[in-house]
């Protein structure tokens, strides 16, 4: 213990520029003295374009309905920006806001510092917890058992794939039959191989090989660095997901084109890229890039079973004002019938299991051959994995994607990438004090 309690120490110091160390004297309580919202009459909400329904932000700003007296107002930051605002308002002690959203992979970050948030059990998170996703409920707690985050939405995966290619390749077509017959990694690298060989125009399993390495680290509850501080960035779990990734390439299954690029969507429009394995957000970044393509794709699971990539929480500081009405607020926000109104509004995928059975989310998509993505979302939401982020997840990682996009796209020998990933990525956490 007296190890983690050092090494947190320093990343904290390291985040916030020095500035750390008089947060961790901090106690955990609630206090108005310093809030952002002091004097007001509204609590005071950070947020970023597209995190939260724009409709229910405004209905907020009026009055939250049930909660006589309470209104919220919402304050856009730009996504990359906002944590540094925080930890600086955090840092300064001074316009603070009442309640923040943190993306998915940024929760643990504020592990170090969780004093800085409240506990959201004391305001009574228990009583709604079967409302939310199991593993996004166990995922809201640091290390020491804290709850400092609410479940807001979820990024369920799926193997995107053209039913097209598929089929004038001989491989199985509909959604059950691909998943039942490509069930893993290296089946799904033997469909790659067929449709290079029989699929018209030759087309590339993927776009690039980093998305599978994502996707098959995602599926596994440990990452790179270990809930005692250890990194584990060397270890089978890690090597499998690289392995298996420069496999794609050896095999010239890889188009080798960064996703969102022009080139991306020239690939997508033209049939060139057969799969996606992503999340449910980039439903509509494909309809977008690849409006001609509609009817031809279709949706089904994820070989080696579902992950989740992307979402959001949403925590209260201990600034905040009036910790019962925030409480309330978000309980409001955030239930199922409002998780639903902001996937119909914002494409936000619920974390709200109710939500699934409304019709709202049974609509046919044209776009998927008339399928319903609920029917593949809804169940990979349900059995993701639960996976511990670090707060050093980034520092680990960093050097990893680095070194794969190196092999992918400047022909580094992919062993000694791997070799160089491990060493920067351990030279860096030791800086930080982790073993």
């Amino acid at each position: 213990m007296e190890h983690r309690t050092t090494s947190r120490r320093r990343f904290l110091g390291a985040s916030l520029g020095g500035a750390g160390a008089g947060l961790l004297t901090l106690s955990g309580c609630g206090t108005a003295e310093g809030s952002a919202s002091a004097g007001s009459g509204h609590l005071s909400l950070w947020y970023w374009k597209g995190s939260l329904s724009d409709k229910l932000l405004a209905t907020a700003a009026r009055g939250v309905p049930g909660a006589p007296g309470l209104k919220v107002k919402g304050s856009q930051v730009p996504d990359g920006d906002i944590d540094s605002k925080v930890r600086t308002s955090l840092a300064a002690r001074a316009y603070v806001p009442d309640l923040t959203v943190v993306n998915n992979a940024n929760l643990a970050t504020f592990f170090p510092d969780e004093n800085e948030f409240l506990d959201l059990r004391t305001l009574g998170a228990a009583s709604v917890r079967d409302r939310y996703l199991d593993w996004k409920w166990k995922a809201c707690f640091t290390p020491t058992g804290r709850m400092i985050g609410f479940p807001l939405d979820a990024g369920p995966t799926a193997l995107y794939y053209r039913r097209d290619l598929f089929r004038e390749a001989g491989l199985p077509h509909e959604p059950a039959d691909v998943a039942e017959q490509i069930p893993t990694w290296e089946k799904f690298i033997a469909a790659g191989r067929t449709l290079r060989r029989r699929a018209p125009g030759k087309p590339h399993l993927v776009s690039n090989i980093g998305n599978v390495f994502q996707q098959v680290l995602l599926q596994s509850p440990k990452q790179f660095v270990d809930a005692d501080d250890r990194f584990i960035g060397d270890q089978e779990h890690i090597r499998r997901a690289w392995d298996l990734s420069v496999d794609l390439l050896r095999q010239g299954l890889s188009a080798g084109i960064t996703d969102g690029t022009p080139d991306f969507n020239a690939a997508m429009s033209g049939g060139r890229v057969a799969t996606m394995t992503t999340a449910v957000w980039a439903i509509n970044g494909l309809k977008d890039s690849a409006p001609k393509t509609s009817g031809s794709w279709r949706l089904t699971t994820l070989p080696d079973g579902p992950c989740n990539y992307g979402g959001s929480y949403v925590t209260l500081t201990r600034y905040c004002r009036e910790p019962e009405a925030a409480f309330a607020f978000l309980t409001w926000l955030l239930s199922p019938e409002n998780q639903l109104k902001s996937y119909q509004e914002m494409a936000l995928f619920p974390t709200t299991q109710a939500s699934y059975a409304d019709p709202a989310m049974h609509k046919p998509d044209p776009f998927f051959g008339g399928q319903q993505p609920i029917d593949v979302f809804g169940p990979a939401a349900q059995k993701a994995p639960v996976v511990y982020f670090s707060p050093y997840e980034k520092t680990a990682n960093t050097p990893f994607f680095q070194e794969l996009t190196n092999v992918e796209t400047l022909g580094k020998n992919p062993d000694r990438a791997w070799r160089d990933a491990v060493n920067t990525a351990g030279t860096a956490l030791t800086r930080l004090g982790v073993s």
